[in-house]
């Protein structure tokens, strides 16, 4: 999201800390204003940070409010019973989908359902402004809303300010009780962020180069290795008892094809489409990705093969969302990507609004209704567990209704697990990409839903051939450069009495996982380890990974400033398209939708299509994993060529609370594809024998 820190000399921890931006959910206390038997409660409808203590009285009663009442299944039963046959690999009926209309016919609620909510709704005092498919919009005076939904709205204190909520857990009839499944807009609303970094300073392609160094999109004069260990820095002190090297240059999807084993003649993703869903829209895009496509040696996008559907003019851009130019970063990124890994797939490029749930919900009903893709990938994720917290579990219901449907529909959806380890606060206290509002450990949401396919991120190694050679979790601890008298002693520093600093390292960056706030599903059960100490076992994180280290990040090309740039970009926001991509790659091969993804992968967990990826592999050798990022002289000159802003030492798969060992872990799933993964679905169909 950010260009790389510069870090100040002599600030050491402290600075890193600062230039690297730094439970369940209450039980409502207070009842509904209705507690009539006659209501159906939506429980965890009123946010965690509506208490008494922080209650700073009720909204007047003739204020007007809106709010949306997102809607449920007209038989979530036959639902379930159905996405259990249609995604199970070992049913008759594994991968018979329903169109769109067959679903809406079959599953969603019909005319009488709707007229009845909009009875309702009216004869309460709203005013019904928008009936969809998948919610209905009201606005009237607080009265209204508080006669309608049972409970009273109140002013509440948070860090964020003064916001307002439903005093008590909201509540609708119960001849309603399964067709309003959530309410949003009464209370603060949720927010996503990209799950990507920008590690690096921009490199102009018409850069000269000086001898000796190669491009790695990390400005002129940097100098970065062909291979994982190639490029040995002499000339900086040592780390750990030993000399580190230079980190390699940026992968570019020539180099993530060849050690995925994908790109080959039946592997390109023809006949497919991908759909990415971020908020806002760059206005340069296509026509960066073509230009970058040509510098590193791919093919641009051929005449229609991408589209993309932003409306500028309806944008919501507030102070709850990054700004509409970070996420053109993780538009480029994603999109990158997805056509480097598949590139003869379509790819529909669909921008929310914003970065608020009601806003990406829209987006990504669109895909789903329609289905215009075979696959959505999503490089953007929110916390459940927060102080404030707005993302309430009647919310992630409505969520994953409409993962549900994706799933019958037979679309795969994709998305990061996250950047900041267990997503605890002690990880958030020096991550690049945590949420510091976060109050525990948790898997990220919509990644840790049971319906999404939960992307995690490994850092990848090459070796001077540039075939694969290791790979290990994504996790990075960072040291500077230091003066340090103290430290250059224990360092046994060549370089006049500088070091590095602090060792071990500050955490930095790593890939997301753990145990979500679901049950375990059918798919994961004793494919995943048990808790233990009686603890419910619980859906975990992730499910697969793929190259997303942001100290071995991948080339991207965007426009910044109204200049194009070749930038290096890590996180799962990487590794999600690309396995997105990966998909695409798969259907080519097996000719026909893939569909929800997990069952299938859980069912090949521990066979050569994947690669088993741990903590400390073995061919990695013994003794710490560290690079070191030469971000080039500084921009300002007027400073050496060893300055502390200059160069960063990354010691690797160091993930915050999570660890890759043998076997399905919470750092990095079933493992990473091999290229036995494609040929695998190309040999049998995708469909286990």
């Amino acid at each position: 999201m950010s260009a790389h820190p510069r870090i100040r000399p002599g600030a050491l921890a402290a600075a890193v800390c600062t230039a690297l931006l730094g439970t369940v959910l209450a039980s409502p206390a207070a009842h509904a204003a209705d507690p009539s038997p006659q209501r159906h409660t939506l429980s965890g409808s009123r946010p965690g940070y509506a208490t008494t203590g922080a209650d700073a009285g009720a909204v007047p009663a003739d204020q007007r409010l809106t709010a949306r009442l997102y809607l449920g299944s007209r038989d979530p039963a036959g639902l379930a019973a159905f996405l259990r046959q249609v995604t199970d690999p070992h049913s008759p009926h594994y991968r018979h989908f329903l169109t769109p209309a067959a679903y809406q016919r079959r599953f969603a609620l019909g005319p009488a359902e709707h007229r009845a909510v909009a009875n309702w709704l009216t004869r309460s005092g709203l005013t019904v402004t928008r009936d969809t498919a998948h919610y209905v919009d009201v606005s009237g005076p607080e009265r209204a809303v508080r006669q309608a939904l049972g409970s009273p709205i109140h002013h509440y204190r948070t860090a964020r300010g003064t916001v307002s909520a439903p005093s008590g857990d909201l509540s609708v009839p119960s001849s309603l009780g399964t067709e309003v499944v959530a309410v949003s807009g009464l209370s603060a609303p949720a927010a996503a962020h990209p799950q990507s970094h920008r590690t690096t300073t921009p490199l102009h392609p018409q850069h000269p180069r000086p001898s000796g160094t190669v491009a790695d999109g990390t400005g002129a004069g940097a100098v970065c290795s062909p291979s994982f260990g190639g490029t040995p820095a002499t000339g900086l002190p040592t780390a750990y008892g030993a000399t580190p090297t230079y980190a390699p240059c940026p992968y570019v999807p020539a180099q993530l094809r060849h050690a995925y084993g994908a790109g080959g003649a039946h592997a390109t993703g023809k006949g497919t489409t991908i759909a990415i869903v971020d908020a806002y829209g760059s206005p340069t895009m296509p026509a960066d990705a073509d230009r970058y496509a040509r510098a590193t040696g791919d093919r641009p996008f051929r005449p229609g093969q991408y589209r993309q559907r932003v409306t500028p003019k309806d944008w919501n851009v507030g102070s709850a969302c990054a700004p509409p130019a970070s996420w053109a970063g993780e538009e480029a990124l994603d999109v990158d990507m997805a056509h480097g890994l598949a590139p003869d797939a379509h790819v529909l490029y669909m921008g929310a609004d914003s970065c608020l749930d009601a806003d990406l919900m829209d987006a990504e009903a669109t895909v789903i209704d329609h289905r215009l893709a075979d696959s959505i990938s999503n490089s953007w994720a929110e916390i459940i567990h927060s102080d404030p917290g707005h993302l309430t579990p009647d919310l992630v219901n409505a969520w994953n209704l409409l993962f549900e449907q994706a799933a019958a529909e037979g679309i795969g959806v994709y998305f990061a697990a996250g950047d900041c380890g267990d997503s605890s606060p002690g990880a958030a206290e020096t991550g690049v990409n945590c949420d510091p509002k976060t109050t525990a450990a948790q898997a990220d949401f919509p990644s840790g839903s049971p319906w999404v396919t939960s992307v995690g991120g490994t850092t990848l190694a090459l070796d001077r051939h540039g075939n694969y050679a290791w790979e290990t979790s994504m996790g990075d601890e960072l040291s500077v450069l230091t003066d340090s008298t103290s430290a250059a002693r224990s360092s046994a520093s060549p370089a006049s009495g500088k070091a590095w600093g602090p060792l071990p390292g500050v955490f930095a960056f790593g890939g997301g996982g753990g145990p979500s706030d679901f049950p375990q599903p059918w798919y994961q059960r004793g494919r995943t380890p048990a808790r233990g100490n009686g603890t419910p076992a619980r859906r975990t994180t992730p499910d697969v990974a793929m190259e997303g280290d942001g100290a071995l990040p991948v080339l991207v090309g965007l426009t910044d400033g109204g200049t194009f740039q070749l930038v290096g970009f890590g996180g799962t926001s990487a590794a999600t398209p690309a396995f997105a991509a990966l998909q695409a790659d798969a259907q080519q091969e097996t000719g026909r939708p893939l569909g929800f993804a997990n069952p299938l992968l859980y069912a090949l967990g521990g066979s050569p299509v994947f690669r088993d990826v741990t903590d400390h592999p073995a061919a990695a050798g013994t003794g710490p994993l560290t690079v070191v990022r030469d971000y080039g002289p500084s921009p300002t000159a007027q400073v050496p060529s060893d300055d502390q802003q200059r160069y960063v030492l990354y010691a690797l798969g160091r993930d915050y609370g999570l660890h890759a060992v043998p076997g399905y872990d919470d750092a990095t799933g079933l493992g990473s594809p091999s290229p036995a993964y494609l040929r695998w679905m190309r040999r049998t169909g995708g469909i286990p024998r």
